[in-house]
């Protein structure tokens, strides 16, 4: 009961504070009484906010739709000429979490999966997102030839990820796929 108690007062309190982070414009800030989006981070709030939703918990009026009107945006007006593996996985991460929030942006997802060679981390994350929106067809098509290896590296800012996150993703997309044995392995 004191677990259950502290989990649900801190999930309660990231809410809060995501609240407080919430630019006019929908976007998070890194820091409190920021001015500019921080666009990882903003997706990964949102992220939270939309797992916190699915458990039961409520979300501040308005939170969350601003949260997509942003995203949408962000997601659309995406430039692929100034791409980078940490832009493209950003995009993807972005299209993911809209498809989790049921307002996902295919045209935006369209023109991520035409990018040339498209990073391993983002074409997986897109892969999610396809999957999501019922597309499977296009999310196998997507990794088909994709190794499901990541050297291991840390990334200390932009997307601050690590080979371990990497790995979870691609397990989190094969057991979407359905592909349980191989996210295993």
């Amino acid at each position: 009961a004191k677990t259950k108690a502290r989990i649900d007062n801190n999930v309660r309190s990231v809410i809060n504070k995501i609240q407080r982070h919430q630019l006019s414009d929908g976007g998070l800030s890194f820091w409190e009484g920021g001015t500019t989006a921080d666009d990882w981070g903003t997706t990964y709030a949102g992220h939270f906010m939309l797992e916190a939703e699915k458990k039961g918990y409520a979300l501040p009026f308005g939170i969350k739709e601003k949260w997509i009107t942003y995203q949408k945006e962000r997601a659309r007006y995406w430039s692929d000429k100034s791409s980078s593996i940490s832009s493209e996985l950003a995009q993807a991460y972005r299209l993911y979490t809209l498809a989790l929030a049921n307002e996902p942006v295919l045209s935006a997802m369209n023109k991520l999966r035409s990018q040339q060679n498209l990073s391993i981390q983002a074409s997986w994350r897109l892969a999610a997102a396809y999957q999501i929106i019922g597309k499977k067809d296009v999310a196998k098509e997507i990794v088909q030839n994709k190794t499901t290896s990541i050297k291991p590296y840390t990334e200390l800012d932009f997307s601050y990820g690590n080979d371990t996150r990497d790995k979870a993703m691609i397990i989190e997309t094969l057991t979407l796929m359905g592909e349980k044995s191989k996210a295993a392995v």
